[in-house]
């Protein structure tokens, strides 16, 4: 499977917090991360810090950008979904909601946490229980998911079962 994908900061902080990086592993080859997304990832010191190091240049490559777009986002968003179009990576690994709908309006394919944790139950790489478990300790952590795409969540996998 070679399957790269280019991420923001945001995906990669929820990857950490619930340590799984296995799960994005079952899902890509690799995910590339822009300087400015690393930067912002070790700004403030917390204890996802230690799981990210350990992930860098191993899963996680680290790519400068050439010629980062002057997109209405925040630093590493521009930097990240740049990066996809430099390098011609067809998608983009996101939780942010203004910046997933800025890369599909320039036809970048776009994934988030709760995309690996679906496909990782597609798999049969995690159970149900499992699925919930995680999802409800992402919410736990500070993730928003919105009833309307939670019910359709919920709806999905029970489809899968």
């Amino acid at each position: 499977m070679e399957k790269e994908v280019v991420s923001n900061s945001s995906s990669i902080i929820f990857l950490a917090k619930l340590n799984i990086f296995d799960l994005a592993r079952n899902v890509f080859s690799r995910i590339i991360v822009p300087k400015a997304v690393t930067k912002e990832l070790f700004e403030k010191d917390s204890p996802e810090n230690e799981i990210v190091k350990r992930e860098l240049n191993n899963f996680l490559k680290e790519s400068e950008v050439k010629n980062i777009k002057d997109f209405p986002l925040d630093e590493g968003e521009k930097a990240a979904i740049s990066l996809c179009l430099e390098k011609n990576v067809g998608i983009f690994l996101s939780d942010d909601k203004k910046a997933r709908r800025y890369a599909k309006s320039l036809g970048i394919k776009v994934i988030g946490i709760l995309g690996i944790l679906l496909d990782n139950i597609q798999e049969k790489k995690i159970d149900k229980k499992e699925f919930l478990r995680l999802l409800n300790k992402l919410i736990e952590k500070g993730y928003y998911i919105s009833p309307a795409l939670y019910a359709e969540v919920m709806k999905k996998i029970e489809e899968l079962q």
